[in-house]
């Protein structure tokens, strides 16, 4: 969490790509734009991210049409988490180091202008959260017993942590499912981390995936039907899908692999996977393909790095971060890649998206 973005290309790059250039379908690359303003005044929501311009870490807000407001001024770092189901506010991880150690701490920000909340103290690790569908409670990773356990609270500053997991090597990167009744979450109990899910009150856990290397990052489909993760079982870091029984595993980019892929993201509807494809030379490529089957179309060309994308409300657009003219910054594109424009331009990296649906 506390990397900047951009962050260095891994050593191991040969190992982890295979190809390079356009293993499924070249949709949009290249996406001639930019978006018109009347079309950019019909998009709905703002998309939350975190910006450097300052020297220090803040969240902002920026609208299609560019229309930028600033969310957090403290002296901490602050990442923008999830926002809330009801579009009104946004968990936030504030940083801030303190005689060499990092530490922090979850809070809710609204986002029309109100004191934020904090959810407990400062400590070493407060982070990965996922709202319940109600919004009354949440799921985060939390080292106030232990190393690192999934923990359920709620919105409101000084609420009880109640452990959903107490494992000695950890358990990380909890997601609650879209009805509310299960989480999904990572544990290295067995001395690597697998899948592993259970019901909301942390009861009747079974494990999803079994095998000898890394299963991680689980994300629910909006329909409660799949799960998709990342892992490195074929010795480079690959997307898959997975019934939350732990039947159908797959991959998702099927034989048109490219090269590391993460930062899945499911459309609203559930039919699409939005992801990317890490590159030679600290390049990377955004994608999306069907859930149902069918091969990836490549949403920008490869010729630069994009990263993070970040489906708007209704589906129809995507927000992601590119540094293709020498600064690291959030733009938006159609869901084929077309139309694509630079939403925000002042100096100092914008990056980490997140489309909130304002009601």
């Amino acid at each position: 969490m506390q990397r900047s973005w951009p962050w260095r290309a891994r050593v191991v790059t040969a190992l982890a790509v295979l190809g390079v250039g356009c293993s499924g379908r070249c949709g949009g690359a290249s996406g001639a734009g930019p978006l018109s303003t009347e079309e950019t005044r019909a998009i709905p929501g703002v998309v939350a991210f975190l910006s450097e311009r300052a020297g220090q870490k803040d969240v902002w807000l920026v609208g299609a049409d560019g229309t930028e407001t600033q969310v957090t001024r403290g002296a901490e770092d602050d990442y923008p988490g999830p926002p809330s189901p009801d579009g009104k506010s946004l968990l936030v991880v504030s940083v801030r180091e303190q005689s060499g150690l990092h530490f922090q701490q979850l809070r809710v920000v609204p986002l029309d202008g109100g004191a934020a909340v904090p959810l407990h103290a400062p400590r070493a690790r407060a982070r990965n959260a996922s709202w319940s569908p109600d919004g009354a409670w949440l799921v985060a990773e939390s080292d106030a017993k232990g190393f690192s356990d999934v923990v359920r609270l709620e919105p409101r500053e000084g609420a009880p942590e109640v452990p959903l997991t107490q494992v000695k090597q950890g358990c990380f990167e909890p997601a609650v499912s879209p009805d509310g009744k299960e989480v999904a979450y990572v544990c290295s109990r067995e001395g690597d981390p697998e899948i592993y899910v259970a019901r909301a009150d942390g009861t009747e856990e079974r494990r999803i995936t079994a095998f000898h290397r890394e299963d991680r990052t689980p994300v629910w489909s909006p329909d409660g039907k799949w799960l998709v993760f990342v892992s490195d079982r074929e010795e480079r870091e690959r997307l898959y899908l997975v019934r939350p029984d732990g039947a159908d595993i797959r991959p998702v980019s099927g034989t048109a692999f490219e090269g590391d892929e993460r930062e899945a993201a499911w459309s609203p509807d559930g039919k699409r996977l939005a992801y990317v494809s890490r590159l030679p030379e600290g390049r990377s490529r955004i994608w999306v393909v069907p859930v149902a089957g069918g091969a990836p179309v490549a949403l920008t060309d490869g010729k630069h790095r994009d990263d993070m994308p970040a489906w708007s409300p209704d589906g129809k657009y995507l927000a992601f971060v590119s540094e293709r003219d020498g600064e690291t910054d959030v733009y938006l594109m159609r869901a084929d890649g077309t139309g694509q424009t630079r939403l925000t331009t002042a100096k100092g990296p914008d990056w980490l998206p997140r489309w909130v649906a304002r009601r």
